[in-house]
């Protein structure tokens, strides 16, 4: 049985055209790897389209194959500019789609796809990169993460074409679009900085409720079809404080910040304030206690301590940000997943 929570957001989802897989509402698994989704789901609404004038795209060539767009007339603020990422079929990426059958992205259907980018909605700006550029600009984006620069060969890459849409466009109109055009393998939103974790918490550590269907907090589920038999218990006082005990104890830790329901109820309120079905079907009781914590060095290796926490009895998850935003990073602009070990949520 799916939990009441899981049922509304479901339907919330579907209601509000949301561009996730519903199925990441289930517990989280570290994922294969390159092969599987991202484990963090960014949770979009559908807003109307409006924009005010007329507007030209003009595609310019620049070095060899690749292609510039730029937009003759009035842009929008370019703070709320938002960018799609339309990758192309190819056949030695991994995980290929169906969509592509076993075959790459053609001359005539890269053009098709720019011509059709052009026109929608919203478009300002595009760039073509090839597999190669992919690859030099995804090893700039991640010299940081030196296990997913191991992890990932230029043939794992796809090409793509970089599309920015003005502010107020709905970019699920755009991709339902583009789509189903020959050669595009996928589309996906890049998160905005906005929607990424904030600065000021670097690590969050999610406690149990009541009617949790995860394991860690007690839940059993049906290893057939992963439905829940057995409802998990919240954290007690005793767990909060050994918890917090723990976290005053790491010398890694800057500070802490223990947030309630219904803090994070609001929290959640105000970034999804645009998402009318979203917040209709989310209720203060489904918003979890947390701890949000900064660290005293990004260069430091938390993984012990997250695994230690991750150990503790009433802790839901553990939720590494930096890896969070590599994650996200990763998989909506080059359509990869962290390597198999590194998961976000565990700390391992």
């Amino acid at each position: 049985m799916n939990s009441p929570m899981e049922d509304r957001l479901r339907a919330a989802l579907v209601e509000a055209g949301a561009t996730v897989d519903t199925g990441a509402l289930k517990p989280l698994r570290t994922p294969e790897r390159r092969r599987s989704q991202v484990d963090l789901r960014l949770v979009s609404a559908a807003v109307a389209v409006v924009l005010a004038g007329a507007t030209t795209a003009v595609w310019l060539g620049v070095r060899g194959d690749e292609h510039v767009a730029t937009l003759a007339g009035p842009t929008g603020g370019q703070a709320d500019a938002q960018e799609l990422t339309i990758f192309l079929c190819s056949r030695s990426a991994s995980g290929k789609a169906p969509s592509c059958q076993g075959q790459g992205v053609t001359i005539e259907q890269k053009k098709a796809i720019q011509e059709a980018a052009e026109k929608v909605p919203g478009f300002t700006s595009g760039l073509y990169v090839d597999q190669a550029e992919a690859f030099e600009s995804f090893r700039r984006d991640f010299a940081h993460n030196q296990r997913l620069l191991d992890a990932v060969t230029v043939d794992d890459l796809r090409a793509s074409f970089r599309v920015q849409l003005a502010p107020g466009t709905d970019p699920a109109r755009v991709k339902q679009a583009l789509s189903p055009l020959p050669g595009v393998e996928d589309i996906d939103l890049v998160p905005s900085a906005a929607s990424l974790p904030s600065s000021d918490t670097q690590v969050s550590v999610f406690l149990c409720q009541d009617g949790s269907g995860l394991p860690a907090c007690g839940a059993v589920r049906a290893p057939d079809d992963d439905k829940v038999m057995k409802d998990g218990k919240g954290a007690t006082t005793r767990q909060k404080n050994e918890i917090s005990a723990l976290l005053r104890a790491s010398k890694q830790v800057k500070s802490i910040r223990f947030e309630d329901r219904s803090t994070a109820y609001e929290n959640f309120k105000r970034s999804y304030k645009d998402n009318e079905a979203l917040l209709a079907a989310t209720r203060v009781e489904d918003m979890p206690e947390s701890y949000r914590l900064q660290m005293r060095s990004e260069r430091d290796d938390w993984g012990p301590l997250l695994k230690a926490l991750r150990r503790q009895g009433g802790v839901a998850s553990v939720l590494d940000h930096r890896c969070a935003v590599d994650a996200a990073l990763a998989m909506a602009r080059y359509r990869v997943s962290l390597p198999k070990g590194q998961d976000c949520r565990t700390g391992g």
